[in-house]
């Protein structure tokens, strides 16, 4: 199964200094509504919103604030799709803003196949987690080297095409773009804002925290050490 990989530009956004990014809270998937108690930028971006998207009671806010250092992932550095759907199953569009420009989100374009059973590789699951190590249809570390090899064939051959999130701009995809967090090249906050619709609600709604005002973690940082002067420096961090 052919499935093309895509987004679209619809529109830009202020750029807010880092001393405003960091008084905005992390929004767990929430309402429109109250997707705008994140703070002023959260209330900026709802009202940037497409009217039938501020309307609509399923549309849901979903964002990031983060604290990053130098080499520091947002999340885990691999290719995925949102929301661990199945390609031939509902679309779920994404409405997206990125605010800080140290970690880039980076997005493959062009068709890709897909197995007939689903996504190889998943990043946010429907319940809003960041990837697990398993997908809808097994695990899915097979699947992200697949996926890696997948991308760097299609690089080679001109087939595919990568393209970096770049901040202030509102970008329009789905839950069949592949897409995969890079590494902050310095030291600085991220938030990442989205609106979400198509994504069943009632799925989220069984877990604490995803849909309802409980306690919600609003920094996740995923920094992987890759050498052994990195690892070393890193080490009293696990303890």
């Amino acid at each position: 199964m052919i499935r093309e990989s895509r987004l679209e530009v619809v529109g830009s956004f202020p750029i807010y200094p880092q001393a405003e990014l960091r008084r905005e809270a992390s929004q767990p998937r929430v309402s429109a509504a109250e997707g705008r108690e994140g703070g002023p930028i959260h209330r900026a971006f709802v009202e940037a919103l497409p009217p039938g998207w501020q309307a609509d009671p399923e549309v849901e806010i979903f964002s990031r604030l983060l604290w990053l250092k130098e080499g520091w992932y947002p999340l885990s550095p691999h290719y995925h799709f949102d929301w661990a759907q199945s390609p031939g199953g509902p679309q779920v569009e994404t409405l997206m803003v990125l605010l800080g420009d140290n970690s880039l989100t980076e997005f493959v374009l062009g068709p890709l196949e897909h197995s007939a059973t689903g996504h190889s590789a998943t990043g946010h699951s429907a319940t809003g987690h960041s990837a697990t190590g398993h997908s809808a249809t097994g695990h899915s570390a097979t699947g992200r080297q697949r996926w890696d090899s997948v991308v760097a064939a299609g690089l080679r051959s001109g087939a595919l095409r990568t393209w970096a999130l770049e901040p202030g701009k509102l970008i329009r995809f789905d839950n069949r773009t592949l897409h995969r967090a890079r590494p902050a090249t310095r030291t600085g906050w991220r938030l990442l804002i989205r609106a979400i619709r198509g994504l069943e609600r009632a799925r989220s709604r069984g877990q604490a925290g995803f849909g309802k005002r409980a306690p919600f973690a609003t920094c996740r940082n995923s920094y992987v050490p890759e050498t052994d002067h990195a690892r070393a420096r890193y080490e009293p961090y696990r303890q």
